[in-house]
């Protein structure tokens, strides 16, 4: 592997054009191939971000030499799978979210990681942006003092009904493309529930366009969280605690900023501090400058977002739809 990791990027749809973009400003990192069912649109991505590289077929994009790590921006039903396949080929793999469909499907990816000794990562951006990973030192620090609830919501009216993002076949889902956001951070802040109660809107092929969900948590704590892809749902979310609170802008997985409301009651109304990060790029640029590292480094997995961490989430997930599909409150067919 050459000093400078080679990436290849399976996916030609917005993110896949974000992240290249982001790969330009690293200087441990550069994008070495592109792959797309369709070659043409591969060979104009390529043009696009000067890459040599391009590929209509995953197999040849996992026989370039030049590629160390791939990066999946396909549909959720593809992530394991291609992921699976980039390791057995001997690469290195980071997957747009979520990682698996399922925490079945998680597991093994997570196995593959082992068997192969190559690094696998769910690409959890908010974790590595720089307001993220001081908001949650904050929290562990007490600076809110013991946390009592999270709230968190991701609603935006995506695309037409006919679009990709609502296709059961590609496992389209508001809980795993909006969802795991809201979950990722409760989980960050107070770790697995001790129950679940939850419902969802889901169109007649089973394709689910609003979650809602509490997570429960021993001495009375809990999180709330919403999702949904058919209307807005306020973007933001807070932590709270004993001492105070801390709120986070829209939108909460990808801001650059965070306010304390904290100390007495009138200091936490009426005097809040904000705390503001500079950003770089789209946003991608400090989760893939960690992974870059942490490859350098050895590692086969990232401290701040493990596999273990991936399965517990997924877990939660899974757990949210099984209780959604007992309780029929948002069940209704949809246009």
């Amino acid at each position: 592997m050459s000093e400078s990791l080679g990436w290849g990027i399976v996916g030609t749809a917005d993110v896949a054009q974000q992240v290249a973009s982001d790969l330009r400003l690293l200087d441990s990192a550069h994008l070495a191939a592109v792959c797309s069912r369709s070659a043409d649109r591969a060979r104009a991505f390529a043009d696009e971000h000067g890459v040599a590289n391009s590929h209509g077929d995953v197999d040849e994009l996992l026989a370039d030499d030049a590629v160390d790590i791939v990066y999946l921006a396909t549909p959720h039903s593809a992530h394991s799978t291609l992921a699976i396949r980039s390791l057995e080929a001997g690469k290195h793999v980071l997957v747009e979210k979520p990682l698996g469909i399922d925490a079945a499907d998680v597991a093994k990816v997570a196995d593959a990681a082992r068997t192969a000794g190559r690094f696998a990562m769910e690409g959890m951006w908010m974790k590595f942006h720089p307001y993220y990973r001081a908001l949650i030192a904050e929290v562990r620090s007490g600076v809110v003092g013991d946390v009592v609830s999270v709230r968190a919501s991701f609603g935006l009216p995506f695309g037409a009904p006919d679009a990709p993002l609502w296709s059961a076949e590609l496992a389209s889902s508001t809980l795993l493309d909006q969802g795991i956001y809201p979950v990722t951070l409760a989980y960050d802040v107070l770790g697995a529930p001790s129950a679940v109660h939850a419902s969802a809107r889901r169109r007649d092929d089973g394709v689910d366009l609003v979650d809602i969900a509490t997570l429960h948590y021993a001495g009375g704590r809990f999180a709330q969280i919403a999702a949904s892809m058919v209307g807005y749902l306020e973007p933001t979310a807070s932590i709270s605690g004993v001492d105070g609170w801390l709120t986070i802008p829209p939108p909460f997985w990808a801001t650059d900023r965070y306010t304390r409301h904290v100390g007495g009651i009138r200091d936490a109304l009426m005097a809040p501090e904000s705390v503001a990060f500079s950003r770089e790029g789209f946003g991608y640029v400090p989760m893939l400058r960690a992974v870059s590292d942490a490859i350098a480094d050895g590692l086969t997995e990232h401290p701040t977002h493990t596999l273990a961490h991936t399965l517990a989430v997924a877990e939660i997930l899974d757990d949210i739809r099984r209780d959604a599909a007992r309780n029929p409150d948002l069940q209704e067919a949809t246009p």
